[in-house]
């Protein structure tokens, strides 16, 4: 029999005990608690993309949260849509720890560009969906004084509600109509031209970025703009929400 503290002792030799579940001890106090930052693959059979997901779940009166069985839910089920996976990630999770809500961020390609999409879900609750799109916005106010609006890339956030799953290509190009123009990679020098008049031609504040949004999206729970302004250091920014003061979390 080998003596405690013999250095030939090692760690395969030690007695590793299950008997108990530290997680299953009593709490007074329900937190909610789960992963974060967990990147996996979607795939549907058709298309694989990676994403970041958030997974958080209810305590219960229980010291803590299962976190491999919110892991193991994550990459075992599979969906057609992602809405789909998202609420079957929440079925399989609630099964042992309720209340669990998913969160999912990725970036989607559109045209040329690249648009930050989160979507939001429990087991049967409404969709919630967040797009950040970039854009281009041409100053209305020295357009009146000068005839030449200065410009600036802008961004716009939407965050909108829905109860079954969103056409995401549809939201994303009603939402690019809201700038002044869309910034493209390549360019030749007329093209380039094209697209100074055209910016020029619908002159937009940061604040008018919203009402076009609002007007686009009957929905909409929150929407922001930020101009990273060309003639200043600091950023012009606006926001609305449908309930004032809120923010959403995604």
């Amino acid at each position: 029999m080998n003596r405690a503290g013999d250095p030939k002792v090692g760690a395969s030799s030690q007695v590793i005990d299950t008997s108990f579940d530290v997680q299953e001890e009593p709490a007074a106090i329900a937190v909610r608690a789960g992963v974060s930052n967990l990147r996996v693959l979607f795939q549907n059979g058709k298309i694989t993309f990676p994403v970041t997901l958030t997974i958080l779940t209810s305590t219960g009166l229980h010291r803590g949260v299962h976190m491999s069985r919110l892991v193991r839910a994550a990459t075992t089920r599979k969906s057609r849509s992602l809405e789909g996976w998202l609420r079957s990630i929440c079925r399989e999770v609630n099964e042992s720890q309720p209340e669990t809500r998913v969160s999912c961020l990725f970036e989607m390609p559109y045209s040329d560009q690249f648009v930050k999409v989160a979507i939001s879900t429990t087991e049967r609750g409404a969709v919630t969906y967040q797009f950040t799109a970039t854009g281009m916005t041409a100053c209305p106010c020295s357009k009146k004084m000068i005839g030449v609006g200065h410009m600036q890339r802008a961004e716009l956030t939407l965050a909108l509600r829905s109860r079954g799953a969103l056409e995401i290509a549809d939201a994303v190009g009603k939402l690019q109509e809201c700038f002044s123009a869309m910034p493209r990679e390549e360019l030749k020098r007329v093209e380039e031209a094209k697209k100074i008049l055209e910016a020029q031609g619908n002159p937009k504040f940061a604040e008018d970025l919203l009402r076009e949004s609002v007007k686009r999206f009957p929905n909409a729970l929150f929407v922001s703009a930020r101009a990273l302004e060309s003639i200043h250091a600091h950023d012009a920014v606006a926001s609305w929400s449908r309930k004032p003061g809120w923010v959403p979390l995604l």
